[in-house]
């Protein structure tokens, strides 16, 4: 579990994400047309749906993407590890 939270790996990815909602959701304040926004939101997809329409929800369906990001990159990262102590070990 130690090593699941010390993933380089998956905080890069995490970080870039973020970054990303971040540029998306700074957007409209620059641009203001219809659709600047949708960006933001489809970053933010599947949790927008579930949550109230208020805009910190947005924020908090982005941290969700994110831990759920961090988690899958990092038990990609131990995957080949597993996997070879698994196949080695007959």
């Amino acid at each position: 579990m130690a090593r699941l939270l010390r993933s380089p790996i998956a905080a890069v990815g995490a970080g870039l994400y973020l970054l990303a909602f971040a540029c998306a959701a700074l957007y409209p304040v620059f641009d203001r047309r219809t659709f600047s926004g949708i960006a933001a939101v489809l970053l933010a997809m599947p949790w927008i749906d579930y949550l109230p329409s208020a805009w910190p929800s947005l924020f908090l369906a982005a941290m969700l993407n994110t831990i759920v990001i961090y988690v899958l990159l990092a038990a990609l990262t131990l995957a080949p590890a597993l996997l070879r102590r698994l196949l080695g070990a007959d």
